[in-house]
């Protein structure tokens, strides 16, 4: 009776063994860490001929070529600048990124309105949404906070004031014309991240 009940046993175990059972349901843990990373700014300029992006250091027009028909001066090259400004951080924190600038000057002079300042919201290399458009002299204090810039990064272009009415400059700029005293005219934009 032992050896009949061993056998049964073992044939049970072996039928459990080498039958397939569906499980209804399995649970998998997975899990990742992503690591921390806040207030870091990172800020691209760009010189910009046609759609052609080169890397700059500084936002330099350089000597301005008369423009004989027009009487207005213009840059050499048709060039303009683009600043892409990116803000590495993920935390939950509302930061809000911030353009100053100081007058672009030569003696009592300054080009403050006559240069254009484009704020877009960059969204891939090729597609953006227009934020503002001022003067280099409107364009102080003004700002961007993380929910207004949300799928994407801010860029601000720069350039001359052109008078040309199929691309209007922004309100309050003029080309810089013949009325405009010869000289070096210096300024600065600063990007300030705050959290």
């Amino acid at each position: 009776m032992k050896n009949i009940f061993i056998c049964l046993v073992l044939a049970v175990v072996v039928f459990f063994a080498t039958s397939k059972w569906v499980v209804a349901a399995q649970t998998i843990a997975i899990n990742a860490t992503v690591p921390t990373v806040t207030g870091g700014l990172s800020v691209v300029v760009s010189k910009v001929i046609g759609t052609t992006f080169s890397p700059a250091s500084s936002l330099s027009f350089g000597t301005l070529a008369l423009d004989p028909v027009n009487n207005i001066y213009t840059t050499a090259d048709q060039s303009y600048y683009a600043v892409d400004v990116g803000v590495v951080d993920n935390t939950a924190t509302i930061w809000t990124v911030t353009h100053t600038r100081a007058s672009m000057i030569s003696g009592a002079n300054n080009l403050d309105n006559k240069v254009n300042v484009s704020f877009v919201k960059q969204t891939s290399s090729t597609v953006s949404s227009p934020l503002q458009k001022v003067s280099f002299n409107n364009s102080q204090s003004i700002a961007y906070d993380r929910t207004a810039l949300a799928g994407g990064w801010l860029r601000i272009y720069y350039g001359l004031g052109t008078g040309d009415p199929a691309n209007p400059d922004a309100t309050g700029v003029t080309p810089i014309g013949l009325d405009t005293p010869a000289g070096t005219y210096s300024g600065s934009v600063t990007i300030t991240l705050t959290p």
